[in-house]
């Protein structure tokens, strides 16, 4: 899980020093604000994974809720999130939705990493 997030941080301090090369300074913020919802949501989902492991051992069929509700929680906090983000604070769309692309793209360099 470590190794994830530190590839999820180096893919946002990239990204973001991307945006600020091309976009200028303002969308700095935004970059961390779509990097910070992608890491967010990454321990959001080990938590549900730690929490659904626990539970299949008494009862598999919670365990499989637990991931199902746990999908629903990432979908709506990422949701949320972005609204608050482009609405609210009003941050550059594409530097936020873009770093947060490319820090998704961590759980792949993760496992192809793994799988060697």
């Amino acid at each position: 899980m470590r190794s994830l997030l530190i590839i999820q941080l180096a893919l946002v301090l990239l990204a973001a020093a991307g945006f600020v090369y091309y976009m200028g300074q303002t969308t700095v913020f935004a970059s961390f604000f779509g990097g910070a919802v992608a890491i967010a949501n990454t321990l959001l989902l080990s938590w549900r994974l730690d929490s659904a492991a626990e539970m299949a051992n008494d009862n598999p069929d919670g365990g499989v809720l637990t991931l199902y509700l746990g999908v629903v929680q990432r979908f709506i906090f990422v949701l949320v999130m972005f609204g608050i983000g482009m609405g609210a604070l009003k941050f550059s769309p594409p530097a936020m939705l873009g770093t947060f692309a490319l820090a998704q793209l961590a759980y792949m360099i993760y496992g192809s990493k793994r799988a060697k």
